[in-house]
């Protein structure tokens, strides 16, 4: 793309000048000076103004004399013809910077009044909700493990010995689980740090064998399941009632935030039906 820039000048004003002798023509007084003002324009727009440049025509014989042709009568004559009557420039050598205000700073000026406006009317207690939400499932992300028993968690030790039999392809002893239940709904967190023997296309078939685990587990009260598989580096897949992201190569942590849903003081997380309760107590 070409960008057309650079300076130009017109001319801001003309002014006689008396106890002058042309060199050329040797006339007295027949000297006026003519002052034009440069600038900076961009696409031919006048961005901001420059300097101011002079020259002196004799009105006798048109000989033009540019300001390092000046003579010292001559410089004299102009300081005291401009104490009189300053030639000025017009305000549009500068209208480009009001155009830069107008569209670059003050919508950045109304953006900031308008978040100011925004954190104001409630959106700062919903960033805070949110934010509770992620610390829970970051502290069940940090849970998963390998290592699992009956004791810490149940339904990830079944769920772990139903995929070892159901899954090739990866080294299903080194998935990682974790589990969580919310009243009637179950968060099933796995990593996977070796994930990219899998193609993309064939990643989801480790969420559907999951799902179809779980059915047959056949645990009572749960009607809703909130699976998220991690990778090495980041959330791979999730899949929810209410979402499914299963390209297998980047998810939205914050699909899965609804799973904390519904809770105001605390949150029930229970292992198996009968084995253990463990109740988290929210800060105040």
């Amino acid at each position: 793309m070409l960008f057309f820039f650079g300076t130009r000048a017109t001319k801001i004003g003309e002014t006689p000048i008396k106890n002058t002798t042309c060199n050329f023509c040797s006339q007295p007084d027949t000297f006026k000076v003519i002052t034009f003002g440069r600038y900076l324009h961009f696409f031919w727009i006048p961005i901001f103004p420059l300097f101011k440049t002079q020259t002196a025509e004799c009105s006798h014989c048109k000989k033009t004399y540019s300001e390092n042709e000046f003579s010292q009568e001559m410089k004299t004559a102009i300081v005291k013809a401009h104490e009189l009557n300053s030639p000025k420039r017009p305000i549009w050598h500068g209208c480009g910077c009001l155009l830069i205000i107008a569209f670059f700073v003050l919508p950045m000026i109304f953006g900031g009044i308008y978040n100011i406006f925004k954190e104001d009317d409630g959106s700062k207690d919903i960033n805070e909700e949110n934010d509770v939400r992620a610390e829970y499932l970051n502290e069940e992300l940090s849970r998963v493990t390998s290592s699992l028993t009956i004791e810490t968690d149940s339904i990830a030790y079944d769920l772990k010995e139903c995929i070892n039999l159901t899954i090739e392809g990866i080294e299903t002893d080194k998935i990682k689980y974790a589990t969580a239940l919310n009243k009637n709904r179950l968060l099933v967190l796995l990593k996977v740090d070796d994930m990219k023997k899998i193609k993309k296309s064939s990643r989801k078939e480790l969420v559907y064998a999951v799902e179809e685990c779980l059915d047959l587990m056949e645990y009572q009260n749960i009607d809703e399941y909130y699976i998220g598989v991690d990778g090495k580096w980041n959330l791979l897949m999730v899949k929810t009632p209410y979402v499914s992201d299963l390209g297998g190569d980047f998810a939205d942590l914050s699909d899965l935030y609804t799973f904390y849903d519904e809770f105001e003081n605390e949150l029930v997380r229970k292992r198996n039906d009968t084995l253990m309760e463990v109740e988290i107590q929210s800060t105040e």
